[in-house]
């Protein structure tokens, strides 16, 4: 083979690996740092490829051209604009159907999440909204040092249905459980003291059955009532011990806080007057021991724990605790999400289509 006849052809082949190499990273391009939903379809690249050398070689050694009689050794070189002409359509539709197949194998990005556990902890929290909940000895009061606490203890929960029970001479079901954090610390921040209007006294039995009754059916693989109050049971129709122990039947653990500072306590009071309402101070006895040994017994009942708070910083850390000994404890699992990211390869190869197909008719026009 002679020397002018080899330079060509070798110059095809280099061309032809140039092009190969080019798609190649044009690959990486879209593909970088995804993996492939439909992997199978990149076969369809050695077809393409075949294709791909088969319409060059045709269109270099086969097209039909008309040869024009030129004197001894003149050469006719092709210039740049004719190469565009000739070459630049067919690059533009093989790159085209390229990412049309790339497209077909589904390019996706690949994401991590951790699964929480199927069944966690369900926590009713059963907070005392009686009058004297306005007692000065926590800062502002204990009903605002109570309330804060809660919400802290709600943000330390990640996987745990969490509800919410008001009491005083009677309980109410302030938040049915739910996931909704959000929800649940909404509720606590609408709590205030007598919201159960004309109910005077302190229902802890009732308070712990309603808690109980929200409880019950749930399949969580721990049921806990976190009881706080600042007296002692007076009034309501269910016994505190015998509420307690139905609980335990349950498999409901309850955790009592005595909300307190053992001292005598101020308290604002409106009083009536001849001129309106005028606001007073008085002062509570701190709570008594048969108080607290019942909460202690309605703990012990139920596999719980009692907790006294003298102050913001007490009550903080029994939150505290009670978060730790209730941790929902299970297996990292984790789950992998795809999005796929087709489009782009799809939309360059429709781009590109239309390139070529510009450039052959209207820009690079060729007479017959």
């Amino acid at each position: 083979m002679r020397k002018d006849n080899l330079i060509p052809i070798l110059y095809n082949v280099l061309a032809a690996i140039g092009g190969v190499v080019a798609l190649f990273l044009l690959a990486l391009i879209f593909i970088g740092g995804r993996s492939l939903g439909s992997p199978y379809f990149m076969l369809l690249m050695a077809v393409l490829l075949c294709a791909g050398i088969s319409a060059v070689l045709v269109r270099k050694f086969f097209a039909p051209a008309v040869k024009y009689p030129l004197g001894k050794g003149v050469k006719f070189e092709d210039s740049t604009l004719v190469k565009l002409a000739k070459w630049l359509p067919l690059g533009l539709c093989i790159t085209a159907l390229f990412l049309s197949v790339l497209a077909l194998s589904r390019p996706r990005k690949e994401g991590k999440s951790v699964l929480p556990p199927a069944k966690g902890v369900d926590i009713m929290l059963t907070i005392d909204t009686s009058g004297s909940m306005a007692a000065l000895d926590f800062k502002p009061d204990r009903m605002t040092a109570a309330k804060s606490t809660a919400s802290d203890f709600v943000d330390k929960r990640a996987t745990d249905r969490i509800g919410v029970v008001v009491f005083a001479g009677s309980a109410m079901l302030q938040c049915p459980l739910t996931l909704d954090y959000f929800a649940v610390k909404e509720y606590i921040d609408l709590i205030n003291i007598d919201m159960l209007s004309g109910q005077l006294g302190t229902a802890i039995g009732d308070a712990i059955a309603v808690s109980a009754k929200h409880l019950k059916d749930s399949i969580a693989k721990s049921k806990t009532i976190i009881l706080l109050t600042d007296g002692e049971n007076n009034t309501g129709m269910v016994d505190p011990i015998a509420a307690a122990k139905a609980a335990a039947a349950y498999g409901i653990k309850i955790y009592t806080i005595s909300i307190a500072s053992g001292e005598p306590a101020d308290m604002k009071v409106n009083t009536q007057s001849i001129f309106g309402p005028v606001s007073a101070t008085t002062q509570l006895p701190p709570p008594s021991p048969e108080s607290e040994a019942t909460l202690m017994q309605i703990a012990k009942e139920t596999g719980g724990d009692f907790f006294r708070a003298k102050n913001n910083a007490e009550l903080q850390n029994i939150y505290t605790r009670i978060n730790e000994l209730e941790k929902t404890e299970f297996d990292s699992s984790l789950q992998l999400n795809y999005t796929d990211n087709y489009k782009p390869a799809l939309i360059t190869a429709i781009l590109l289509l239309m390139a070529a197909f510009i450039a052959d008719k209207f820009i690079f026009i060729k007479i017959p």
